[in-house]
């Protein structure tokens, strides 16, 4: 049996070796005195995409809210160990969490376009920054909805309200509004399972064209989605870190036979 303490590590050929962008060591957390995650060990690629799965209330998204700190705003939240951002440990004092946020972008489960036009759902962050500069935002805005593959179809129509926006439209939307900051992390919390099966597979085909320029780590509950997004698999139980490798290697011949009776359904 496999020490839980000991640094989870995947092992890269060295022609394929890629820089650790995000990275956490022995994270511990507890709400009030429940242990939702344990002795976490965890490493996430340059230019890949990593699955988070496992069943609902595993941590899996608790996991995910560390790294842009968005557990900070629970009560009663305490972490332990390392989470490193290109080796800056981002739970040290002198870390602004509103200047962490804007490095690492976050897509939630459900879209939450903000009450605005488009255009001005995309601008808001540059805004917020301080940016006065039109010109910049204006090109920023529709450079963001060109990498969310939604500038050809809201061009024309830059001044409508976001709300009337379909489902699908409105979650590229908000993954335009992450993208125009500049992240160098996107964190994406289940961004398909609200939507149809045409609008989840222009999500799909949008994460594989932005791992070209970011870091992508997702939640998601659907075994499929894992296979077809992901480079790299993490399979979390009962707030442990189970099994984390190749996402070839974890479909097809997981270590764990948690892993196995997982993604085979037999549990979950």
């Amino acid at each position: 049996m496999k020490d839980k303490n000991k640094e989870i590590k995947v092992e890269l050929k060295p022609e394929t070796k890629l820089p650790v962008i995000v990275e956490t060591k022995t994270v511990n957390l507890f709400y009030g005195s429940f242990h939702a995650l344990k002795n976490i060990n965890f490493q996430a690629y340059q230019n890949t995409v990593t699955a988070l799965i496992g069943p609902s209330g595993c941590g899996k998204s608790t996991f995910l809210r560390l790294f842009n700190r968005m557990n900070d705003l629970i009560d009663n939240v305490n972490i332990s160990g390392r989470v490193l951002l290109k080796d800056t440990d981002i739970y040290n004092k002198s870390v602004d969490p509103d200047e962490l946020r804007k490095k690492i972008g976050m897509v939630f489960q459900k879209p939450n376009p903000f009450p605005k036009s488009i255009f001005e759902n995309v601008a808001y962050g540059l805004r917020v920054n301080g940016i006065k500069d039109n010109g910049y935002i204006e090109e920023k805005v529709k450079t963001s909805l060109m990498q969310a593959a939604l500038w050809n179809e809201v061009k024309d129509n830059l001044k409508k309200s976001a709300f009337e926006l379909s489902g699908g439209q409105q979650q590229r939307l908000c993954i335009a509004r992450a993208l125009a900051i500049e992240p160098e992390v996107i964190l994406m919390d289940e961004p398909a399972s609200a939507l149809d099966p045409i609008s989840t597979s222009h999500i799909e085909e949008l994460i594989f064209e932005l791992k070209k320029q970011y870091t992508i780590i997702i939640v998601t509950h659907n075994m499929q989605q894992a296979g077809r997004v992901s480079d790299f698999t993490s399979f979390f139980y009962l707030g442990e870190l189970i099994e984390h490798g190749s996402t070839k290697l974890i479909f097809t011949s997981p270590n764990n036979i948690k892993t196995q009776n997982y993604i085979t359904g037999r549990f979950g």
